[in-house]
């Protein structure tokens, strides 16, 4: 469903008004005032003014709210509390077979940091031969403060790639949301395939690859682990970060309206700008992203020092 941002704007400050005017009405009468109608159209316009701009500013500080941790991923071992308590390792054990025949190996199981208080899930983690390809396996279930959400307790699937070192290709069976496209890195290339299972979101990735290869001359990175996966998502969010700070609040609430009416099940840069894009070595990110503050990984048993 649309959320109409730009009307829920203007409705409020319509309605902050025109309550401020029946409260004017009455009171301008008893208590007096100089100038009469003019206090009470300044009075009106104000509130309605304010009530817009403070709108626009919650909806601004919302989003870049999101963007202001470092991204990183919690290695958990399935024994441990949450582990016993949250998952159900045979259903995504059933797809790590499937991803063993084909030639993937295991990386871990993991869990984000910080995480999200209306969500827990974990994420096993799997790579092909040469490290040109990162697949989680999400278990997510909704807290039950969440409320009424978007999301329902599943098993979902994405995959991720970085061609020519900085374009990062992802795949997944995620239902689109606005605030997914307004985050996304300045080379993303996106595809999401609500509903669809692994092994068709494998064929999906795989083909685009081949796809970008040929027209964009750059070939999948080897050599991904986990740890340059989370660095990818933070670069990621830092170029969001710096695009989302030069909106306006209004500006985002029509950028997620457009979302909203046309909804994009795919959104990648301009070809040409993609050619342009330079060739990286995957260490340039290493350097770029790490911080000796918050790893990207770190054991559960850590997760009070940050």
């Amino acid at each position: 469903m649309a959320l109409h941002l730009k009307k829920a704007m203007f409705r409020n400050s319509l309605f902050n008004s025109v309550v401020c005017a029946a409260l004017a009405a009455v009171l301008i009468p008893l208590l007096g005032a100089p100038g009469g109608m003019l206090w009470l159209g300044l009075l009106i316009c104000s509130v309605g003014v304010l009530t817009f701009l403070r709108t626009a500013w919650k909806i601004r500080q919302d989003l870049l709210s999101r963007l202001q941790d470092l991204a990183s991923y919690v290695h958990i071992d399935r024994d441990s509390a949450q582990a016993r308590k949250q998952v159900d390792w045979s259903l995504i054990d059933d797809y790590a077979t499937q991803l063993a025949t084909r030639g993937f190996r295991p990386l871990g199981d993991y869990t984000t940091y910080p995480s999200a208080p209306t969500l827990a899930g974990v994420a096993a983690m799997f790579t092909d031969g040469e490290g040109s390809m990162i697949i989680e396996i999400q278990q997510l279930k909704l807290m039950p403060q969440a409320g009424k959400a978007a999301l329902n307790d599943a098993i979902y699937f994405s995959i991720m790639s970085m061609v020519g070192g900085s374009i990062r290709v992802v795949t997944s069976n995620h239902k689109p949301m606005a605030v997914t496209y307004l985050m996304r890195g300045e080379h993303d290339v996106t595809t999401a395939r609500p509903g669809s299972g692994l092994m068709e979101l494998l064929a999906t990735h795989t083909d685009l690859l081949s796809r970008l290869r040929e027209r964009v001359g750059k070939a999948p990175s080897t050599g991904l682990t986990v740890e340059r996966y989370v660095l990818a998502i933070r670069e990621a969010q830092a170029q969001a970060r710096s695009r989302i700070s030069a909106m306006s609040g209004y500006a985002i609430a029509c950028a997620i309206d457009r979302f909203d009416a046309d909804r994009l099940l795919r959104w990648t840069p301009q070809i040409a700008d993609l050619k342009d894009v330079p060739m990286r070595r995957l260490e340039e990110l290493d350097n770029g992203f790490g911080s000796d503050v918050q790893p990207p990984i770190f054991h559960e048993s850590l997760a009070t020092q940050f």
